[in-house]
This record gives structure tokens, sequence and C-alpha cells, in this order.
């Protein structure tokens, strides 16, 4: 018989084996102090195990430890009472973070009393992180699901609240295709009566939408087809069908007929799309697209809703002149006969109801010889009318129109005034959110009595041009500028006159420089001038110069004449800085040392520093 002979090494690959097993093992004494310490409790606590051994864990760590972990060890070391400590229970038991990621994990504890010889506790860490994160993506996921849903379920709302509940049309057909019989919510929906279709093909009366749908629906035997159709009434109208199709026959017996149940979906296809076009717009506005690409986009969009319709966004200029903003389907020459007709006289006959935010109806069949212009171009391209929808951005005032030109009818059915309404609507939101954004930098970045560019601005401006000369190996001055005598004018007249003054100045500015020079209004009487490509001191001084004429002209503000002269620091770029704050520095220094004299001739300076005289 065979002897079986076991490793003489055998504990100690018990021992190797606890020591890189993939879960923390830590055995206490009576003590609750630590025998061993394997090295998963090394990598993931820092802590080695010469340092961990003979110690408790609560002098181990920095921070202190969990009361439930500390009373669950003692119970374990002295009543040999075993536990579970669970992550969604008691959150971090110990401080353990990844040594990759350096983030802490998520752990369970399990504590067993095992009392034998010193060892009174094995404690096992078990790494729950992924599981932990597994949880959380499915919570993630579930939530979003949840969400979207709910999003769904409330774009959905509004079609559930405005769609009537109407009758099913039905038609049957016989195997070849051909009317045999229909009900009376299908002559309603169609126009059409039974007289009129009976004895005629289907696919008539589906138009060029049977062609795709039809082929093939006399091998159906038991099961019922779907499919959606658009197709025209009798009064010329787009209707959206939705069509379920059952052949009728017995096992291998020939197509008896078919039957069509037809739910009309009309209202449903219109308000989906009402309901897309919106949100293309809003998620344009809100992606900050150019808002004209927004309004090009919503004229071809009502053009696809609007059978045989032109659509633009036409602007009241301040003569009533009518331009057309957007609508690239409009010839160009539609568009510029348009401007040069006189709107006077339509734009007053129309001016309540657009004021009020009314749709305003335009009929080409008027025979009063003013319209005659008018006619006349409404019968050269075709058109039967004009609707026009007022954008009012501000209360009250309608300066853009959303302008339809329909080729066929002049008066909108219902649900085209509906969509014109709300498009031109959400338009004026649209458009007023510009205006506050243009409003916003505004006030960020000009100054708000001159309307000059402010610090902000000039920083901006100057940073710019730094880069441009430096890629272009090119020059520039600036003119930093302190007004001679101000506070007297606000000290014996007011700070009215003074603001009145300031105002006068900013405007002589304006009109003095090029755009792409920069004015700035940087303090009170402070004014910075940046020049572009300016080559040589010479330049800067003959301009300097000129503004000492400009400042110094009087200005009649009531029975009083305001007056004041300047002092202009001149700074070059890049000889006299070739930073923001340099070149500001040497322009403001120079300017102070332009004061100097001004004060003592008692009239405008000019000065720019050279290196001796600047004092950093």
């Amino acid at each position: 018989m065979t002897e079986m002979h076991q490793p003489a090494s055998s504990p100690d690959l018990c021992s190797l084996g606890l020591e890189y097993i993939e879960n923390g093992v830590a055995l206490l004494d009576s003590q609750q102090k630590v025998l061993f310490w394997n090295q998963w409790l090394v990598r993931y606590s820092g802590i080695t195990a010469q340092q961990a051994c003979g110690q408790t864990l609560e002098s181990l760590f920095a921070e202190p430890l969990p009361g439930v972990l500390l009373e669950s060890i003692q119970g374990a070391c002295e009543l040999g009472l075993s536990r579970v400590l669970s992550y969604q229970l008691h959150g971090q038991l110990l401080p353990l973070q990844s040594p990759v990621a350096l983030t802490p994990i998520f752990h369970s504890l399990v504590l067993r009393s095992i009392r034998q010889g010193d060892v009174a506790v094995l404690m096992q860490v078990h790494d729950i992180t992924n599981a932990v994160r597994r949880e959380r993506h499915l919570r993630d996921q579930q939530q979003a699901l949840r969400q979207a849903h709910k999003t769904q379920s409330e774009e959905k709302q509004f079609i559930d609240t405005v769609l009537e509940t109407i009758s099913a049309l039905v038609v049957v057909t016989d195997s070849a295709g051909f009317i045999i019989d229909m009900n009376h919510s299908a002559e309603l929906s169609t126009g059409f009566s039974q007289e009129q279709l009976i004895g005629q093909p289907f696919k008539m009366l589906l138009g060029l939408e049977s062609f795709k749908h039809l082929s093939g629906h006399h091998k159906l035997a038991g099961e019922a087809r779907s499919f959606n159709c658009r197709m025209t009434n009798s009064f010329d109208e787009a209707i959206h069908v939705r069509w379920t199709v059952k052949a009728v026959k017995e096992t291998d017996d020939p197509l008896h007929y078919l039957i069509y149940t037809g739910q009309d979906i009309t209202e449903r296809e219109r308000a989906d799309a009402l309901l897309r076009l919106e949100r293309e717009m809003l998620e344009m506005a809100a992606g900050n697209e150019q808002v004209d690409n927004i309004l090009n986009h919503a004229c071809l969009a009502l053009e696809r809703q609007l059978e045989s319709c032109r659509v633009a966004v036409v602007q009241i200029d301040a003569q009533n002149k009518l331009q057309v903003r957007n609508g690239g389907r409009l010839p160009d020459s539609f568009c510029d006969q348009l401007y040069e007709l006189k709107s006077e006289r339509l734009l007053r006959v129309l001016r309540t109801g657009l004021d009020l935010g009314q749709l305003q109806i335009f009929n080409v069949q008027l025979k009063s010889a003013h319209w005659q212009p008018w006619l006349a171009l409404a019968k050269e391209y075709k058109m039967a009318g004009c609707w026009l929808m007022p954008i009012q951005v501000n209360a009250g005032v309608s300066e853009y129109l959303l302008t339809v030109f329909p080729r066929y009818k002049s008066t909108p059915c219902p649900h085209e005034q509906m969509m014109i309404q709300r498009i031109g609507q959400l338009t004026a939101l649209i458009l007023e959110r510009q205006l506050q954004q243009e409003q916003i930098k505004q006030l960020a970045l000009y100054d708000s009595l001159t309307g000059l560019a402010n610090r902000s601005l000039l920083n901006e401006q100057l940073q710019r041009c730094i880069y441009r000369a430096q890629r272009q190996v090119v020059s520039f001055a600036l003119l930093f500028i302190d007004l001679n005598g101000f506070k007297a004018v606000n000290d014996t007249l007011g700070h009215d006159a003074g603001d009145a003054l300031l105002v006068a100045l900013g405007e002589r500015l304006m009109s003095r420089f090029r755009a792409t020079d920069c004015c700035a209004r940087i303090g009170g009487d402070e004014f910075v001038i940046l020049l572009d490509d300016i080559t040589d001191d010479s330049v800067a001084f003959s301009l300097a110069d000129s503004l000492l004429t400009l400042i110094a002209q009087p200005l009649s503000w009531g029975q009083h004449t305001l007056q004041v002269t300047a002092s202009i620091g001149i700074a070059l770029y890049p000889e006299d800085g070739d930073t923001a704050a340099a070149l500001l520095t040497r322009a403001d220094n120079a300017m102070y040392h332009a004061k100097a004299d001004s004060k003592i001739t008692g009239l405008g300076c000019v000065m720019r520093l050279n290196n001796d005289e600047y004092q950093s």
C-alpha cells in the first residue's frame, strides 16, 4: 500500500496563500493587536507588515476609525462575537485607497472569532469597489431611462391634449385593389362620396404613396400590416392617415378582399412637426447658433409644412421699407422689388393688429388703385396673398414680421394660423435673447456714459495688437489723455454738465478715428487711444496735436459754455514697452509730465518720455 505524504512545508504554503490572496487578511490577538498583516492590506493601506504587527488598528491609522468597527473588534476579542460590516450599512470602515488611482476603495469587513493559540480574531477585508460601481452604473442607467421616458411623455402630453378622437376610416377592396365599400368616416376625411370612389382603384385615393405600400398585400393571410400615407383630399389639402390592412381569405382559397382601416393622424403629424421645429430652434439657440441660421432653418421648415408657400423674416426699417432678412428660397429680384414698394399705407392699415401681436392677412384681390403695385408684384411672382405675423421683441413694437407668401390660397387654415403664430412667438423669444446678450456684452465691454470701450475691452484690444505686431513685425501707439479743468466744470456747474462734456468728447473721438483704432474711457476724465499701424512718433505727435484742438473746442450747454484742455502722453510699441502693462504705464507717466507742463503754460501738452526721463 502506497503511503500518501503531505508536503513538509504545508503551513508555509498556507501562510504564503494568505499573504498573496486578493483580499485583506489580518489576525488579531486578544489584546486587539495585529499578529498577521498580508500583502493586500500593505498595498491598500500603505502600512507595512512590520509597522502593523504588535499595534492596534486604532493606532495604525492617523484618522479615527468608526465606532462600530472598534466595538465589533472588542466584541470579537472579548466575547467571541463574529460580525459582518457592510459598506451599505457602515460606509467607509478603514481608510484604504487604490495605489493606482489614489482614490478610496469601497469594502466590506468580516470579523470572525477563532480563539486558537495567540490568535483571537480573523479579519477579512473584501474589495467591493467594482460591485459598487456596477450597482451605481445600473442605477444611473435606470435613472436615465426613467428620465428619458419622462421627457418623451412630456413631449407627447401636448399632442394628447390637442388631438380629438376621430372615428376610423374603413375601405374595402377586392383582390384586384378596386374599392367595393367604404364607411361614412372615410367619406368625411377624404371629401369623396361612395358614389365617386366605389369601383375606382384604391391607389387613386392614396396617390403616389400607394406604389410603395400596396405591392404585395395580396399575399397577406390573416395578419395585419400597417403603413403611414400622405394623401390629398377633395379640397386639395394634405392629410396623413395610418392604414392597417388585412387580407380576408380561407385556407388554400384565393384572396376574397382586403380591409383597410385608417386613422386620421393629420393633427398628430402636424403637432409632431411643430414640436420638432420648436425643439430644433431652442436647441440651436441654446447652442449659441447664429440667429440668422436659426431663422433660415425655421423658414425652410415652415415651408415644408405649409403647402405651396414661401416663408421669410422681413424687417421694417426706419423708412417703413420691407427688407427681407431671412428667406433663402425667395428670388432676389422679388426681395429687391418688395423693398422698393411704398409700404406706409399697408403698414398703416395693419398697424393696430401688428402692434397687438396679431396675425394679419393681406389679400391680393383688393381693387383699390393704392394696391396696384402690390397686386402687380404678387401676380408677377404667382402669389395669392401675404400673411404677416409680428415678431415683438419689445412690447408694442413690431420691427420684424414672419411673412408667408402663399401661391394658391389667400387665407390660412386654422392649423396653419396656429403654426405661424407659434413660430412667430418663439422667434420673438430668440431675438429677445440675442438682444439681451448684446446688452450684456455692451455693459461688460463699453462705458455706459460715452459708449467708448472700457478698460476691459481696451486691454483685450491691446493684447490682440501685441500678438499681431509680434507676428507681422509692425508698430502701434498709445495716447493716454487726461482732461485739464474738468474738475472745475463739475465743481461749478455740477456733474450733469461734466457728463454732457464727456459724452460730447466721446462722440468727437469716435468720429475722429478709424474702426481699427480703439477709443476707451478708463476713468473719470481719462481716455486712451490705441492707434494701429503707427510707424514712428511723428505720426503719433501729429494725431495727438489734432486731439488737443478737437478736445479744446467749446461745448454749449444751456446758458453755459463748457471747455477743457488735455494732457496727452505717448507710448510706442515696442520701443516703450512690449507688454500691455508696460505700455500703459509708460504712456501714463508721459501724460503726467505733460500735465506738469500744462499747469505752467495753461495750455494742452503732448509728451513722449525718452529712456532717461522715464521712471518705472
